[in-house]
């Protein structure tokens, strides 16, 4: 017999610790890393910008959508954007890592919010807020059981990542706790990753974490528009 669903959710303690959560509040000593962490990802993404597999990414996506591809003259839509930097962020692998979980946050979480907030808009504080909660709650769920789902043949980053983007994505772009639940929920039936990637050396790997950020702001913008997610996708 199923047990009955909980009065709170883990998801709802989530979205209301976030939601608390206000700029100003932010720690300097935190604040600085994550512009440092944005500089990385700026850096990373004009390194891999010509790359074999970020051309073959950009050859397949449409562009014309006004938000940015860091090293790209074209434009595409958001998660089209989160998609190619989040993956050249990866790509030479010299992103940083939480050695923890083991997770990359940033080459996931960062193209999200920069993608969400050039898409709606939004200013630097929303984009740092967004920043700090997403990779915050992206390591932090990698340590619940380390190593496991590297274990059970997924990669982290990818699974992981989706929610992170998906929070993170969701206090960039202001949403109400109602929304933020209903695009982690969602997020959880995008989230995957397998590292069969291990057997020959696939590009797919690279690809995971701009998979992730597109994934995350997907989530995020269904769960704005009232699109239904399960409130219990963490327990």
């Amino acid at each position: 017999m199923n047990a009955p669903p909980p009065v709170q959710s883990v998801t709802e303690i989530l979205a209301d610790k976030v939601a608390a959560l206000r700029p100003e509040t932010i720690p300097a000593s935190v604040r600085q890393r994550a512009e440092q962490l944005v500089i990385d990802v700026v850096g990373l993404c004009v390194a891999a910008r010509s790359t074999d597999y970020v051309q073959a990414l950009v050859a397949a996506s449409d562009t014309g959508g006004g938000c940015t591809a860091i090293g790209h003259a074209a434009t595409y839509d958001a998660g089209t954007a989160a998609l190619v930097n989040g993956t050249a962020t990866h790509g030479e692998d010299f992103d940083d890592t939480f050695e923890g979980g083991p997770v990359h946050s940033s080459a996931v979480i960062i193209p999200a919010v920069l993608a969400a907030c050039e898409r709606f808009g939004r200013d630097g504080r929303a984009a740092l807020a967004g920043i700090v909660t997403g990779i915050e709650a992206t390591c932090r769920l990698s340590m619940v059981i380390p190593k496991a789902i590297h274990k059970a043949g997924f990669h982290p980053t990818s699974v992981l990542g989706t929610i992170g983007a998906a929070l993170a994505a969701s206090k960039a772009m202001g949403l109400d706790r109602r929304q933020t639940v209903d695009a982690l929920g969602i997020a959880g039936s995008m989230a995957g990753g397998i590292i069969e990637y291990l057997a020959e050396g696939a590009w797919t790997k690279r690809m995971h974490p701009g998979w992730a950020a597109k994934a995350g702001i997907t989530a995020a913008r269904l769960g704005q528009t009232g699109f239904l997610g399960p409130r219990t996708v963490l327990e």
